[in-house]
């Protein structure tokens, strides 16, 4: 019995290698082509209007990231959760390819954050601190909203009183906590942290004053009618009835001014 060698096909060989070389090829060019789309994108990152770091490597504070550039530079600066306080302005995180959390702050333009969305931030900021994450916080334009939570960051975090942490932020990133609003919820925040407030408030500061009893008259209108009714029973012509409307209008003004009672709590610097 005879047995014959099998032969390799030389010619399908060839082809076999000349087909795994071209796919080899191609393969690595579209990793170069990849790669250099990566290093494009990467290259077009610039930092969001007025950017600066409120605590190093913790917290940065900004306006608001219009690009994705914008977004990539707080990747790259080492940002992993932004908080966007702007309803109005909201940044593109669909379109970040990057690895970026997010969460959104609903606040009005110019007004003041509730005690709710105060503790919101603070639990993200205190949860951030576990996990070694960076916090990014901004608004439109990184002064009003954004500096009322910075100095709240520093009245839970470094226990300052309300009138050193506005102040210390307005150093830091000056214009912020823009109004009066703002001021006066950073002073109810550091009542309620101290425990000074049994009760607190959570509802918009524009809803309900700080203080219950500002800007109260301690009068009744009920006086004013019998005045006027005093004024007609007397009778008389009609310089005696202006008469006696000048003085109801003198006495109701002194009434307000004597018997009016506010209470203004006021920032010293």
């Amino acid at each position: 019995m005879t047995t014959v060698q099998i032969r390799p096909n030389v010619k399908l060989a060839k082809l076999f290698y000349k087909y795994a070389e071209e796919q080899k090829e191609r393969t690595e060019a579209k990793e170069t082509n990849k790669a250099a789309s990566v290093e494009e994108k990467e290259y077009e990152s610039y930092p969001p209007y007025n950017f600066s770091w409120f605590v190093e490597n913790k917290i940065a504070a900004m306006g608001w990231p219009q690009t994705v550039a914008n977004l990539n530079y707080l990747v790259d600066a080492g940002v992993n959760h932004l908080v966007t306080l702007s309803p109005e302005r909201r940044p593109p995180i669909l379109e970040c390819e990057k690895k970026l959390k997010w969460t959104e702050i609903r606040i009005k333009e110019f007004g003041a954050p509730t005690l709710k969305q105060i503790l919101k931030f603070i639990e993200i900021c205190e949860r951030a601190a576990i996990r070694g994450e960076v916090i990014g916080v901004h608004c439109r334009h990184g002064r009003g909203r954004t500096g009322t939570m910075l100095a709240c960051y520093l009245v839970y975090f470094r226990n300052m009183a309300p009138e050193r942490a506005v102040l210390t932020v307005r150093v830091q990133r000056p214009g912020s906590c823009e109004t009066y609003e703002q001021e006066k919820i950073v002073c109810h925040y550091h009542d309620c942290v101290r425990g000074t407030i049994t009760k607190p408030d959570y509802r918009l500061v524009e809803d309900k004053l700080y203080f219950d009893c500002s800007m109260k008259h301690m009068y009744d209108e009920d006086e004013e009618s019998q005045d006027g009714d005093d004024a007609k029973q007397d009778g008389g012509s009609d310089v005696n009835l202006q008469s006696n409307g000048l003085d109801r209008k003198v006495k109701s003004l002194e009434k307000k001014k004597t018997k009016a009672m506010v209470i203004n709590h006021k920032i010293y610097f």
